[in-house]
């Protein structure tokens, strides 16, 4: 996020005051910028209806019209610009049934999850803080927008929210939430599995999933969840909070399904590359807590899932010091063949060579040539090569 973010959501802000509708900048990016951190997104409400936004902006694209949001195309960067609103019954506890527009913005911040994201910032630089967020972001502090339990209530997903700010910024959960999201944690299995993994998501990349896996232990969250409930309870506490600094989501992914001890299934309806990444880092947690890296482990597995299964064996007791990046990445770079194809031969010469029909032999022989040459048992010669394959094919009869 550039300051043209910025840009684009004050111009916005001012056309539409220019044509007599109040308009602010709301949300993440107010929050982030008084915490001096980057923006991902710079979003703009007001009181004009979605017709009246469109017919003062002539490029819009309906992104959320349902909800009254507008995509203002022009200026660039885009802006998404919402109508003030208030929001029905949260039957389902994860949306509205209904949304019903309204003309003050104190109302709108008033629907808003935590104090920390309802501020507002006018066009001229000042804020609209009626609920105290500027103070609670001083003091390290999430805290629910009104009654908590109304909160919680409406939205389920806004509990797991809490837990993954605390994470993000190392604030703590107010007492009167915590409390509520305890009262609150069954209603979480009303939330679609893809929202709590998009959270999840968020969760190990803070750099604090220890602060969440004890937050939603404590709380009750992670009893309802599944794999959560036995990887964020007992010793498997400490095993996150060495857990440490950022990482991709799918080593978290990866940690859950290690500590859970989990071997199949897709609770979480992880993709599948994601699935194949979590089990290459498992795949190397297991080789690596019971013998260092062969080459042939560098070439059969990727070299982040290599990094990440030396670092869970060091996490959970099984090795000492963790290898670094610079030795994987030695043993991956010295490798003789990164490919079947780098191999010096191809199945046809080992048709001409043993006078044989083709057949599944072929694909069986080149796997043995593969990892005799990748083991340095072998050279990559077409010479050596064929002598060794002789000698393998003449010894079988």
């Amino acid at each position: 996020m550039t300051d043209k973010h910025w840009q684009s959501a004050f111009e916005v802000v001012g056309r539409l005051r220019e044509a007599g509708h109040e308009a602010v900048i709301v949300g993440g990016a107010v929050r982030d910028r008084l915490m001096g951190l980057p923006a991902h997104d710079v979003d703009v409400a007001t009181a004009a209806l979605p017709e009246e936004v469109k017919a003062i902006f002539p490029k819009t694209a309906d992104v959320g019209i349902a909800h009254g949001t507008v995509m203002v195309l022009d200026p660039s960067p885009p802006v998404e610009v919402t109508t003030y609103r208030t929001e029905g019954t949260y039957t389902d506890h994860r949306r509205p049934d209904h949304v019903e527009y309204v003309t003050s913005l104190k109302e709108d911040l008033r629907r808003r999850d935590f104090t920390m994201n309802a501020i507002a910032i006018r066009g001229d630089g000042s804020l609209y803080d009626p609920f105290g967020g500027e103070k609670d972001i001083a003091l390290g502090i999430i805290r629910a927008v009104g009654d908590p339990d109304e909160r919680f209530g409406e939205d389920a997903l806004r509990m797991l929210r809490a837990v993954r700010f605390a994470a993000k910024t190392g604030f703590k959960i107010e007492p009167g939430t915590g409390a509520a999201i305890a009262r609150h944690a069954g209603s979480i299995s009303h939330v679609s599995v893809e929202r709590i993994k998009m959270e999840m998501d968020k969760i190990w990349t803070s750099g604090r999933a220890g602060t969440a896996a004890q937050l939603m232990g404590e709380s009750g969250l992670a009893e309802r969840l599944p794999l959560m409930n036995l990887a964020f309870s007992g010793e498997n506490l400490g095993f996150w909070q060495k857990f440490g600094k950022p990482v991709q989501p799918v080593e978290g992914w990866a940690l859950l399904y290690h500590l859970a001890g989990a071997r199949d299934g897709n609770p979480y309806k992880l993709s599948n590359a994601e699935k194949r990444s979590v089990r290459d880092i498992l795949t190397s947690c297991r080789i690596r807590s019971e013998r260092p890296y062969s080459p042939m482990d560098a070439y059969r597995l990727p070299e982040p899932a290599l990094m990440a299964g030396a670092r869970f064996a060091h996490l959970t007791g099984k090795i000492g010091n963790p290898d670094s990046p610079d030795q994987i990445s030695l043993l991956k770079n010295t490798l003789p063949i990164s490919s079947l194809r780098d191999l010096a031969i191809t199945g046809n010469d080992l048709i001409a060579w043993s006078g044989r029909k083709g057949g599944p032999w072929v694909k069986e022989w080149l796997a043995n040539i593969e990892e005799a040459v990748v083991s340095r048992h072998l050279e990559n010669t077409r010479e050596d090569i064929k002598g060794w394959f002789l000698d393998g094919i003449e010894s079988e009869g």
